[in-house]
């Protein structure tokens, strides 16, 4: 029986249907059931890892309906359901009774089941500890207590585990040193057992375990810099590196790679190698070279691998290709080795018999940069083309990536249909869906019928299309059909169903997809029930990426949609609550968040310190934390403090920062907070999350409170290599930069070339310091050019001329600097052309791509002269990047994409056509965006529309094109653009961001069309409001 209900096909059964097998049997007979299950488990073979999602959803339904079974869970129930600790969701184990979390039974069950668990899991199983209060305060805690909830201790809030005394911790320390710690806890049990200054001995160094990752960087110098470096010692603190306990580009993972340089690859066993994996690209691609090329290619697809700078990554990828051939598979595995991408090592792809892994495919090609996205696409279409395989499947993976002009020469309507069971499955882009429905609509009419078996390219039907079928009986379930099309809709499309849902009252909105619904108008999610608002806000969760695209009015919304579906009360939102909100926590109103219980907010800063944080909440945020209650004054901050906050310090106003007690933190504090920002940024959330409002000038900020020097030293401390790994390379001075030691600037040059933010001043006082080194630079060899980075751009123009850039490798990499100014993009393109020894109408698409912005540096008449098709495929990598072109050559670049053989005149381009081309769709001349109809501004990107100069914007749009444009079009409009805009183009604009509906419910709350200009929205908006009066 009991095999039965843990079986496959019973854990297949809808959730509802679980839930109400559980909840309509007897309570006994349910306790006899937990009970015989807990005895039974080991026999039963339920796999807690190994779970299949569904399953997992279904093991999670049949928990919480145990625990709702019953009002109140015992100590020996608890026990009883000891076997589902791992499926018990943050809300059910809140509910459980606090007193429970000190009960011996209960925490040893907890203890075992501690591997299988997340961590919100345990954070929640502290938080309801420390709400019991027979656990009593923290400093009251024995010994033996501290190690009945170990696995729990890494995640007691900050605030409680510094608490934490000698003499409490000293007992636990070779159990810490095995266990999870974090850097900020991991700091506190050092600082509080062995003090400031206190030497450690060699029996102190072997128990430490994880914590030798937090030693200050005096006591781990001291330790690096001995004569006799125990294997057990380095392999340890490689360890802190490769398991992200320490920052890979750090200060220790510097004088480690020193300490360490003289170990040789080729005797170390591979259990060694591996350890050392994270530190790999701090020792550089010369430790390596005693590894035959299999070696290689083991070691660097290891799991967890960092990214190679791009000089070491191209001479690996050499030094594997000179031996071996690899398959398509294997590429995907090869991701840290992406930046030093070229085709001379693509040449040895070989694509196996069996069918390519289309996910990985996908996963790698949305990963790559433009140009290494297109050398690795066409060297993938050599290498099918060089099989007798049947490639049908393999071609899958590549179709989704094509480029639109490619489609319109290799496909028609008629194959499209030929082999639709096959297309109809893939997952288009929104243009390539447009334009399939196209070749579709040409061949054969399309009934609403049909559009049901054409699957994902039903999402490129037009507006027209849809229009016909809006009187239909049947438009509600066509609606429920598109709206479910995975990869979501293009917003045009989108914009065009809003249109037509607000002439039929009569659909209900409930019957839509959540995905869609969380992006309908705010007056029309009004008409969604609570349980469609519930899956709604559901699907934000689970797609918060999506969420963070949206316009911050409409964020804000969801939000606060979010307190009403779950009953919160505004009157003070209780950590319950905030649990609750997860990543919507700081969307909320400025009024709502001021409200917030600070005492539970600060056992939640290290959630905080994860959540994308809108611009607009700093200022709450920072009065937050410097309340008495929570932090206090910036001032009067300890160590402690502000490694609790983390990467929250950079919501403090510039002069709050200067405030801090940099004196009393150090480097090795402030090293912390840096990390913590660049790991959070380097985060699926970071990446897509806007940078926070002046970040770079408050981390100058805080750094240059640590390296100014003396009031008489003007000219700054020199800085080592170590001291520019523990900050970042630009926020040095250029008279600091060009007065360190040849030697430390050598050894970091490849990490200083790395960072984009140098300024010319900072780049020039490099090369001028560098040059002795690089000369001369026409015999420098590939590796070179890409290990000086960014600060090539500071070459002399007959230097850039000399040098060897025959690889596309060094050219990919040259096309993505930003920083070049004209004259020296010519002399690069010069070079390159006469390396290439071709002429500008000979460049293939990968050569194009390759270029990026260094097309610049051809004239006018020269990118005239560039192949109209080969630069109509680029045009799909090209639109990705923001090429500091001038008018001029903009306007050439697009009058060769409207020529016969590229996508034909402009008045014939559907929407498609300007999506596929992005950015430089901004390049377009006046007379042609000025006739654009509404069908092609819909296909315009936001980053396009950023990019049109703003007087040629007022110039060339109307207001009633600024109409047409969809939310986040509008949304995209900078306050350069809209401060040229008359007041009826503002209008227009304005009603096109909040989709012609006023933010009424909102009380004038966030009414900008961006933050960045909302005073001048407001007159606007009164404009509106005043117009509206007198037409009613």
């Amino acid at each position: 029986m009991l095999t039965l209900i843990f079986s496959k096909e019973y854990l297949q059964m809808p959730r509802e249907s679980i839930r109400s097998v559980v909840l309509s049997a007897e309570k006994d007979a349910v306790k006899r059931f937990l009970s015989h299950v807990h005895q039974s488990w080991n026999q039963l073979q339920v796999e807690t890892i190994q779970v299949s999602p569904k399953e997992q959803e279904a093991m999670e339904t049949m928990t919480a309906a145990f625990i709702h079974k019953f009002p109140r869970v015992t100590p020996e129930l608890f026990i009883d359901l000891s076997q589902f600790i791992p499926y018990m969701s943050v809300s059910d184990i809140m509910t459980f009774p606090a007193s429970l979390m000190v009960n011996e039974s209960v925490l040893m069950a907890i203890r075992d089941h501690s591997s299988e668990m997340k961590s919100p899991q345990k954070q929640a199983f502290v938080k309801r500890l420390l709400q019991s209060s027979e656990a009593g305060d923290v400093p009251s805690w024995p010994p033996l207590f501290l190690s009945s909830i170990l696995p729990l201790l890494p995640h007691l809030p900050v605030s409680h585990f510094q608490l934490l005394t000698s003499q409490q911790l000293t007992p636990l320390i070779e159990m810490l040193g095995n266990s999870s710690l974090d850097a900020t806890r991991g700091h506190h049990v050092l600082r509080t057992v062995f003090g400031r200054g206190k030497n450690l001995t060699s029996d102190n160094i072997t128990r430490l375990g994880v914590l030798i990752c937090y030693l200050n960087s005096e006591d781990l110098q001291q330790l690096l810099s001995s004569s006799n470096l125990s294997p057990v010692l380095w392999q340890q603190l490689a360890r802190c590196v490769s398991e992200g306990h320490v920052s890979g580009s750090g200060r220790l993972s510097h004088w480690l790679g020193t300490a360490l340089k003289s170990l040789n690859a080729s005797i170390l066993s591979a259990s060694a190698m591996a350890s050392l994996h994270g530190m790999l690209p701090e020792m550089g691609a010369t430790f390596l070279d005693p590894l035959s090329s299999n070696e290689l290619l083991d070691l660097v697809t290891l799991p967890g691998m960092p990214t190679f700078p791009p000089a070491q990554a191209f001479q690996i990828l050499n030094k594997i290709a000179e031996e071996t051939n690899f398959s398509a598979n294997t590429l995907c595995r090869l991701k840290p080795l992406f930046p030093g991408l070229g085709p001379s090592f693509l040449r040895k792809l070989v694509v196996p018999e069996s069918a390519l892994d289309c996910r990985c495919w996908s996963l790698l090609l949305s990963d790559l940069q433009p140009a290494h996205r297109a050398m690795v696409h066409s060297a993938l279409q050599q290498a099918l083309e060089r099989t007798s395989a049947n490639i049908t499947q393999q071609l899958q993976c590549l179709l989704p990536f094509i480029s639109l002009r490619k489609l319109m020469s290799d496909l028609n309507g008629e194959t499209v249909l030929q082999h639709l069971s096959l297309y109809k499955h893939m997952p288009w882009s929104h243009q390539q869906a447009q334009m399939l429905f196209r070749m579709i609509q040409r061949t054969v009419n399309i009934t609403r019928q049909s559009l049901l078996d054409l699957g994902r390219i039903a999402g490129g039907m037009s507006c027209e299309w849809l229009k016909l079928w809006v009187n239909e009986s049947g438009f509600s379930e066509l609606l429920q059909f598109i709206t479910k099309l995975p990869g979501g809709l293009r917003p045009g499309l989108r914009k065009c169903i809003v249109v037509e849902l607000r002439k039929r009252p009569d659909i209900d909105l409930n019957t839509l997809d959540s995905s869609f619904a969380a992006r309908l108008p705010l007056t029309m999610m009004e008409h969604l029930s609570n349980s469609s608002l519930i899956s709604v806000l559901d699907n934000v969760r689970q797609h918060f990426i999506d969420f963070l695209q949206l316009p911050r009015h409409k964020q804000t919304a969801l939000a606060e949609k979010a307190i009403n579906v779950h009953g919160i009360s505004e009157d003070g939102l209780t950590g319950a609550f905030m649990d609750m909100l997860g990543p919507l926590l700081p969307f909320l109103d400025r009024d709502v968040l001021a409200r917030i219980d600070r005492e539970a907010l600060k056992l939640r800063l290290e959630e905080l310190k994860q959540y994308c944080l809108p611009s607009d909440t700093f200022r709450q945020i920072s009065a937050l934390l410097t309340e008495k209650s929570m932090l206090g004054e910036p001032k009067t901050w300890t160590v402690g403090d502000v490694e609790h906050v983390g990467r929250l310090l950079f919501t403090l106003s510039p002069q709050q920062i200067k405030s801090l007690p940099l004196g009393d933190l150090g480097r090795d504090t402030v090293e912390e907070v840096l990390m913590s920002q660049w790991r959070w940024k380097n985060s699926e959330v970071g990446k897509a999350c806007s940078d926070l409002n002046g970040l770079r000038e408050k981390m100058n900020g805080l750094i240059h409170r640590i390296i100014k020097g003396r009031w008489w030293m003007r000219r700054g401390p020199i800085p080592s290599c170590a001291d520019i790994k523990g900050t970042f390379p630009s926020a040095w001075r250029s008279y600091q930069l060009n007065r360190m030691k040849r030697k430390e600037l050598k050894t970091c040059v490849e990490f200083i070339g790395q960072d984009d933010t140098l300024d010319a001043e900072q780049r020039e006082a490099l090369w001028m310091e560098l040059r002795p080194v690089y000369k001369p630079v026409k015999q420098l060899k590939p590796e070179q050019v890409l290990e000086l980075g960014c600060i090539v751009t500071e070459m002399g123009e007959r230097e850039l001329q000399a040098v060897n850039l025959s690889s596309l490798a060094v050219v990919a990499h040259l096309g993505n600097l930003n920083g070049w100014n004209a004259k020296k993009m010519r002399a690069v393109v010069l070079g390159i052309m006469k390396r290439l020894k071709q002429k500008p109408e000979e460049l293939d698409v990968v050569e194009l791509v390759s270029l990026g912005h260094l097309l610049c540096g051809f004239s006018s008449s020269e990118i005239s002269r560039l192949d109209p098709f080969n630069l109509s495929v680029a045009a799909l990598f090209l639109g990705e990047m923001v090429l500091p072109c001038s008018e001029q050559q903009t306007e050439a670049l697009t009058s060769r994409l409207s020529s016969p053989l590229g996508f034909g005149p402009v008045s014939s381009w559907g929407s498609e056509v300007f999506t596929e081309i992005g950015t430089l769709a901004a390049g377009l001349e006046d007379m042609v965006l000025s006739a654009l109809i509404k069908e092609q501004v819909e296909g315009l990107t936001p980053t396009a529309i950023t990019l049109i100069p703003p007087r040629k914007m007022a110039v060339v749009f109307s207001a009633t094109q600024l109409s047409w444009l969809s939310s986040e079009q509008a949304c995209a409009v900078t306050e350069e653009q809209w401060a040229e805009l008359d007041s009826e183009q503002r209008q227009a604009l304005g009603m096109a961001q909040y989709e012609g509906e006023l933010m009424l419910e909102h009380r004038g709350r966030n009414q900008a069309p961006s933050l960045r200009f909302a005073s001048s929205f407001t007159k606007c908006l009164l404009l509106f409001v005043c117009t509206l009066w007198i037409l009613l």
